[in-house]
């Protein structure tokens, strides 16, 4: 049985080792099904998501540390689940109806993905003559194949379910008309509002946008059984907090970029640069205090810690002096590791 790396350089050097090629090898895969689309368009579309969201599963795959000796069934079903978020992030995105039924329509995908077996859904019901070539469906068969393999999956499956249903709510309301999307959110934020105390309704937003809490429930879902208790504190832990953190740091990175295309930022939102501070820091306390107790500690506060290094050294920031600025205060809530993962970061992006 495979251990769980306790220190950053182990956490680097063991998913530079075994991790990261595997969620290649299923990216590899998933650039090759998506070649065979007909439809041109959607190809490239589909093809393009792949290319330009390899981060993503890269950064998920580090939580197949979990998984045991199940690390080949996780990062099946994560790269899977990854892909098809990333895909119909695409497909709304450059889609000029804004209709909401149409995203649910295509992102009730991602709940059939989390069932062993039953019928899929209609996912282009409301998109006349659009053909993927079962593109889709073949991402959703792929995580139900990987699942069939969790051991613990029985017990996580409605924790999974709920963290994926905050997700799609998200993603409908982020593509509608841009003069409706704030007060949906708003909505969605006070229908919830007892499960965030001291959340703002963006720092909220940013919470239900992320995948981080799915993907640590299936990596311990995946390696043996376990029990609601333990689902439920990873879930509580995660959702929202260490996802509210997670997006908010990418939004950080993304507000020049945001600004010019005009488009929605949560980082924006605060006043001042004091307030910024001020917020990080509280959702990094919160996480903290929730990620305390959880099997597997000290992993858990490096994932949270490395968000940090991440994020904040990417080119969006290093090319930008006013963020470079702020940046280097905002690494400090992540202390030493993170400090050792943001200098390690170009060297393991190399090495990927």
């Amino acid at each position: 049985m495979q251990t769980v790396p306790t220190s950053a350089l182990k956490v680097v050097k063991r998913a530079k080792k075994e991790t990261i090629p595997k969620a290649h090898k299923q990216l590899a895969y998933w650039k090759q099904e998506g070649q065979k689309i007909q439809d041109e368009e959607i190809r490239n579309q589909a093809t393009w998501t792949v290319n330009d969201k390899t981060f993503h599963a890269e950064g998920g795959s580090i939580i197949g540390l979990l998984a045991g000796d199940n690390q080949d069934g996780y990062v099946q079903f994560m790269v899977g689940y990854q892909s098809i978020c990333d895909y119909l992030d695409t497909l709304c995105d450059k889609n000029d109806s804004h209709n909401p039924d149409d995203f649910r329509a295509m992102h009730q995908a991602l709940l059939d993905s989390l069932e062993k077996d039953g019928d899929m859904g209609d996912y282009y019901q409301h998109r006349p003559g659009f053909n993927d070539d079962g593109y889709l469906k073949k991402l959703v068969a792929s995580c139900r194949e990987a699942i069939q393999t969790f051991p613990g999956f029985e017990v996580m499956q409605a924790d999974m379910k709920e963290v994926s249903q905050y997700y799609i709510d998200f993603q409908v309301y982020k593509h509608v008309e841009e003069d409706k999307r704030e007060p949906l959110l708003v909505q969605f934020y006070e229908e919830n509002q007892a499960l965030v105390p001291g959340m703002r309704w963006y720092e909220f937003a940013c919470g239900a946008a992320s995948t981080l809490a799915l993907y640590t429930l299936a990596a311990y879902a995946s390696s043996a059984p376990r029990t609601k208790e333990v689902s439920k504190q990873i879930k509580e832990a995660y959702f929202p907090w260490v996802q509210g953190l997670h997006i908010m740091l990418d939004y950080f990175i993304d507000q020049e970029e945001d600004r010019l295309e005009n488009e929605m930022n949560f980082a924006a939102y605060y006043e001042t640069k004091t307030e910024l501070f001020e917020r990080f820091r509280f959702l990094d306390e919160q996480a903290t205090q929730r990620l305390a107790g959880l099997p597997d500690e000290k992993f858990h506060l490096l994932i949270k810690k490395g968000l940090y290094a991440i994020y904040l050294s990417d080119e969006k920031v290093s090319g930008n002096e006013e963020l470079k600025k702020d940046a280097k205060e905002i690494i400090k809530l992540g202390g030493k590791q993170a400090a050792f993962f943001f200098q390690n970061r170009w060297m393991f992006k190399r090495a990927i």
